[in-house]
Parts: C-alpha cells; structure tokens; sequence
C-alpha cells in the first residue's frame, strides 16, 4: 500500500483523505485548509500539488506523490511557475489580488497539466474581495486547483464555504513535536527541560510555531506570560490578595497585555476543572500533570468557576473599552 504523504507529520486521516480523493479521480476543484498558524496548511498543500503533478502514481512501492520526479521536484522546491502563492497585502486580501487572479487563471498551465493557486490567510480576505471570487471558485478552469488557507473558516463568507469542502488539521502530540525538534533543530537540546515544556505547551502540537518558538527573543516574553497567568490563578485560588494586587500593579493597564493574560488565566482554571472531572484529561497549560492534580485537590469546582467568571467578566469589559484601573480593582475585590 502506498505511503500517502509520509513527509508530513500526524493529521494521517487528512492525508489519507486528500491522496484517496486524487488517485480516485474525485479531487474537489478547491479545498479549505483551516488550522492555527503554523500547522502545516501550506506544506499540505504543496503535498497536494505534487501528488496531482506525480509521475509515480501508479507505483506501488513508491510514496505517495514520490518527492523524485521532476514534477515532484519542482513543486516541492517552489519553482514551478504553475503553483500561484497568494499572500495578503497589508492585513488582507484584497479586490485587486483576486482580480488579477481571474485574469491569470484563463491562461493555461505552463509545463504541468494543471495549476494551482494557494491563497495564505484566506480568512483575511475582505469581503469585496470574496464576493469577486465567488464566479471563479464555483467555475474555474478544469485544468485549475484552489487551496484557501485559514486559521478558521468562520472569517470566510458562506457562499464561500459552500463551494468547498473544509478540512481541519489537527495539533500533534507534543511527544511528537518534541522528537521532530530535537531530529530537526539542535538548538532545541539546549533548552532546559522546563523551557522546552513551555515551548511545547505554547506551540499547542504546531510544529511552524514551535521551530519560531526556538528564538528566545520570541519565546521569553510569553514563558513570563505563562507564568504571570499562573500566579494569578494561583494567588486568586489562595487569596493571597497582597501579591495579586502587587502583581496587577507590575503588568500595569494595557488593554494588548491584559486580555490575552486574562485568557490565559481562565486556561490555567479550566485544566483544575477538567481534573477535578476526570484525572486523565487533556491538559491545555500545565506541563506537569502531578503538580495540577494537586493544585486541583485544594479547590473545589464551584471556586474554581466562581474565579473562572470573574475573570471572564473582566476580559469582556476590557475588550468593551472600559476602564482599565477601575475593572481590575472591582475584579480584585470579587475575588
């Protein structure tokens, strides 16, 4: 049996999917690639191209597409001029872009037998730009393929989604990350084993993120993040309001910091709840299980969820514009 995809790590349902979908001849003419960034849409998509353009389909013993032949090759090492990127201008896609995308899609492929356009950020295109293209996404070319990357579908129209199947990739295990880093990035052995768990948590199973994450200048200020959220739920579940007011003070009144530090605390919360629930349940932010078991066993549900609100009551306030100082303090003093 082939080996479908057999470069890219995990989401094998995806693959399996999209390989069965070509060699079966009932490749849609667009897809949806939806995940966080850094979760290999474009990698896939660029598999995508190679698998319809490679001359070993009908081999076997050969992976699926081979990664050898001059198809292959060519695509893989982006100089085919019949795989079009298409990347936001600014914030977003816009009108223009698309525009002179319907004009190149009537021109027939230039050395393979078909094209295929991979639009980045597909999710940021403004919505003039997407009512242009629904015409040329419901009827393009035979010979064309589209591939819409997003971080989610909602951002795009409906009449969008309509036209093409959605297809989500899945975070990997961090174990998995893990091994691929350490095969990959020497950098990554000399991380301590407490920053490396960090790393991983925060890269949520993306493997793009985490070889960004490998740059200490990106990654420090959001280990201190993590552990600013911890103190917070911590100090909060203790009541020890003396550091938690010192620590409100020090993060100051930003609405940038406070509401990502707000999300991040009520993640902390929600992995003691899910423990309390279920020993055994995925973690979203603690690295060691024992040491959230414990701090879980202190509290009851009720507390947690108690503080979970509050905190969620004080992010939607900041993000309303509200008083920065005054929403902390009443938050304080809820707690």
């Amino acid at each position: 049996m082939k080996k479908h995809m057999p470069t890219i790590l995990g989401n094998q349902r995806l693959r399996d999917q999209l390989c069965h979908d070509i060699l079966g001849g009932t490749m849609a003419h667009a897809y949806i690639l939806a995940g966080p960034r850094g979760s290999g849409k474009h990698t896939l998509a660029m598999q995508c191209a190679a698998a319809v353009a490679c001359e070993s389909k009908k081999d076997q013993s050969a992976p699926f597409p081979c990664g050898v032949c001059p198809a292959c090759r060519k695509i893989l090492d982006g100089k085919s001029p019949d795989v079009i990127t298409i990347k936001k201008d600014g914030q977003s896609v816009k009108i223009d872009q698309i525009r002179a995308l319907q004009t190149d899609v009537r021109k027939v492929p230039n050395d393979l037998d078909d094209k295929f356009y991979v639009i980045e950020d597909a999710h940021t295109m403004t919505e003039e730009a997407q009512n242009a293209f629904l015409l040329t996404l419901e009827e393009p070319p035979v010979f064309v393929h589209f591939f819409l990357l997003c971080d989610t579908e909602e951002a795009l129209l409906e009449t969008v989604r309509s036209r093409a199947p959605v297809l989500r990739t899945e975070p990997l295990p961090a174990e998995m990350v893990r091994a691929h880093l350490m095969r990959i990035a020497p950098e990554a052995a000399g991380l301590s084993a407490a920053a490396l768990d960090d790393l991983l948590a925060i890269a949520n199973g993306s493997v793009g993120r985490a070889l960004e994450l490998l740059d200490e200048k990106e990654r420090e200020p959001l280990i201190k993040q993590r552990r600013t959220a911890q103190s917070l739920a911590e100090y909060a579940l203790d009541r020890k309001f003396v550091p938690l007011i010192e620590l409100v003070n020090a993060v100051g009144a930003k609405q940038d910091e406070w509401l990502p530090l707000l999300s991040l605390t009520q993640v902390v919360l929600r992995d003691l709840i899910a423990l309390k629930r279920s020993e055994t349940a995925p973690l979203c932010f603690y690295t060691d299980r024992a040491a959230a078991l414990e701090r879980a066993y202190g509290h009851s549900v009720a507390a947690l969820l108690g503080i979970c609100d509050t905190l969620a009551t004080a992010e939607e306030r900041i993000s309303r514009n509200a008083n920065i100082k005054l929403t902390l303090t009443a938050m304080i003093a809820k707690l």
